[in-house]
């Protein structure tokens, strides 16, 4: 949602994504193909093809590679180091065919962060934007995948841009190699300057502190406009409330398999399901929060013994819990 955001103030924006499956399956017959190039990985010599789709304003490019990215889900696969090395250094090798070349890069979490280093390593001192959405995940690898798997001379890692606790660390790289960092709010900004947050990039962080600053998420108000959003059993407007809200309520607590009751406080939830977005909080207080007149519904996937305990607790609580594990996106819209 920000790319169009950006569109609306008058940027020129354009998206370089994986063509992933999913994509595929829902704007195949809109994507337009541009060319192909073929990205040397190390000792692979790959396919790369290009498409385009014009979106919100927005010029989206997807690089197509079937082995890499005809996949069920988007990422957690055993070989996610490889394919989003590919992705980076096809994103890099695409730019002289974009429409426009950038003033300026910006990149997200660790699937992206060897995108400044292919440009250094390439000579291209195009600024870098680095967002860290999540700092728990930080793509790590053994020093031998340096040469062999990223295809990048020994110097990145023995220089130390790479080096960090005797494995090779993507986010390292990329916070070092990035003109700035920001992340997703000035808290979490302060928060990664903390080792109790930072996940063993709090030196990194601090030494780099010149560069960073967090900047708030926002939400889609068009994507997420009751008033207009398909999908839901009414529209309403906060001008009229009560009806549209009403309705659709009861159609998520039929969806999801709670009581349909009017009356009743949902308390919901949409999250990857993982520790440090606090649900060991929510499972130790879980039986004295449906102690209480309420029902609850959680929307997602991650560690399992969330995911265990809140399967458990659907079964322990009928109608009152809900667990949906899984990702949906028409079904999280619902829910908002």
């Amino acid at each position: 949602s920000l790319p169009p955001a950006l569109a609306a103030e008058g940027a020129e924006i354009a998206v370089v994504l994986p063509l992933y499956q999913r994509v595929k399956e829902r704007f195949g017959d809109q994507l337009k193909f541009e060319c192909y190039d073929y990205v040397d990985l190390a000792w692979r010599h790959s396919y790369c093809g290009l498409f385009s789709l014009e979106y919100r304003g927005v010029t989206w490019y997807f690089a197509d590679n079937e082995r890499y990215f005809r996949r069920r889900g988007l990422y957690g696969d055993m070989d996610d180091g490889e394919r989003f090395a590919f992705f980076s250094k096809a994103a890099v090798a695409l730019l002289p065919h974009l429409a426009e070349y950038p003033n300026v890069v910006h990149c997200n979490d660790w699937q992206t962060a060897l995108v400044p280093v292919y440009l250094r390593d390439a000579g291209n001192d195009l600024p870098v934007v680095f967002t860290i959405h999540n700092v728990e995940y930080q793509g790590k690898y053994g020093p031998e995948t340096v040469e062999d798997l990223f295809g990048l001379n020994r110097g990145w890692y023995d220089g130390g841009i790479l080096r960090m606790d005797g494995c090779v660390n993507l986010m390292k790289g990329a916070i070092l190699a990035s003109s700035q960092v920001t992340t997703v709010s000035p808290t979490y900004a302060q928060e990664l300057r903390l080792p109790f947050y930072a996940h063993g990039l709090a030196g990194v962080i601090n030494e780099q502190s010149g560069k960073l600053q967090g900047i708030l998420n926002g939400i889609d108000t068009q994507l997420y406009d009751p008033a207009a959003t398909s999908g839901l059993a009414a529209n309403f407007s906060a001008r009229s409330l009560v009806k549209g809200k009403a309705e659709c309520k009861l159609a998520l607590q039929r969806a999801v398999g709670l009581e349909e009751n009017a009356d009743v406080p949902i308390i919901a939830c949409i999250s990857r399901l993982v520790g440090h977005k606090g649900f060991s909080l929510v499972t130790d207080a879980l039986h004295e929060i449906m102690a209480m007149n309420v029902q609850m519904v959680v929307l997602g996937t991650g560690d399992w013994q969330y995911e265990a305990a809140f399967r458990e607790a659907q079964v322990q609580y009928p109608g009152r819990f809900a667990a949906q594990i899984t990702y949906s996106a028409p079904l999280s819209t619902v829910i908002y």
